[in-house]
């Protein structure tokens, strides 16, 4: 009798052993439509754009040991591409003189999406976005702003108004960019290179007087020959030479004469040419070749004999 009581206390325990190690078992394979649901739940607030819920949701059923495999592995993927995808923000609070206010709670509607601010990024979901900044003394700065999937770490920066005013003034930059340290910080952008139609061009009148240059040293150079030929006739027959060298004689000296008028308008011509040629340019330079003000510029060297010598000249007009 006692043996066959100890022998049905055996049997007990060995089947009290048997229905804990299935219940435990059992837990280990629980019902996986919870995981499902919260799978299914995270795909459908990613497409609405909730992408900070859709984080909250991979991640439980990721990590969730209770879940089938499967369903941890394509949880864990879609937690990767909405974590690239989720926008991240850094608010940033300035008071009249640009010191920063670190207690400052952020909402977004009335949704408090910051307790205070310490610098760091905060995930926040695409689109229009009403912020709230709530100060510590009670104030409210507003602002409205639109934020943009895949956007990483975005400065949102209000101040306060001159004064200590309520007025908010709003600075949004994206990543890697230097925060303005005052909202009435302008920034300069580099002049825009002339265009080549705006490039430095040659007076008209530096090619005329070029010209004019040229000529008159072309007119002194021929006048010169002609006066040293009349020179050799006088030496030929110096100092025996008849009363009719007298004329000759004055030819010499009118041929001089224009041959040195020639060379002094030659130099000065091309003096004055040189420097516009090589001077930069003045809005009190007349360029011949303002057509839009309708000048006109027309300048002709001439010689001409006098009695008794010569002259050359220049003339012109507008």
């Amino acid at each position: 009798m006692f043996d066959f009581a100890l022998s049905h206390a055996k049997y007990g325990v060995a089947n009290l052993v048997s229905v804990t190690i299935f219940l435990v078992t059992g837990a280990a394979h629980a019902d996986p439509k919870a995981c499902i649901t919260t799978h299914a739940t995270g795909q459908r607030e990613a497409k609405a754009g909730h992408l900070r819920l859709a984080t909250q949701l991979f991640t439980q059923c990721g990590s969730d040991e209770s879940c089938p495999n499967q369903l941890r592995q394509e949880c864990a993927e879609y937690l990767q591409t909405v974590q690239l995808t989720v926008p991240t923000v850094i608010f940033s609070v300035l008071d009249e003189h640009g010191n920063d206010i670190s207690n400052a709670k952020v909402y977004s509607t009335d949704e408090l999406v910051a307790e205070s601010l310490d610098g760091r990024a905060l995930q926040i979901d695409p689109g229009k976005h009403r912020l709230r900044f709530l100060l510590p003394w009670g104030a409210v700065l507003s602002s409205d702003v639109l934020i943009r999937e895949g956007e990483k770490n975005r400065l949102i920066q209000v101040r306060m108004g001159a004064n200590g005013s309520d007025a908010a003034e709003i600075s949004s930059k994206p990543a890697g960019s230097q925060p303005a340290s005052t909202a009435s910080t302008q920034s300069t952008a580099p002049a825009a290179p002339a265009p080549a139609s705006e490039a430095r061009k040659i007076p008209t009148a530096a090619w005329i007087l070029a010209g004019t240059s040229v000529a008159s040293l072309g007119v002194g150079t021929t006048f010169a020959i002609m006066g040293r030929s009349k020179k050799s006739d006088i030496d030929a027959c110096s100092p025996n030479c008849g009363s009719n060298v007298h004329a000759t004689y004055d030819a010499l000296k009118r041929d001089y004469l224009i041959a040195d008028i020639g060379f002094a308008v030659a130099a000065v011509s091309a003096g004055f040419a040189t420097w516009l040629f090589v001077a930069p340019p003045s809005k009190h330079v007349v360029d011949a070749s303002a057509s839009n003000k309708g000048l006109s510029l027309t300048l002709h060297p001439v010689g001409f004999a006098l009695p008794g010598g010569g002259a050359l000249g220049v003339y012109g007009g507008f």
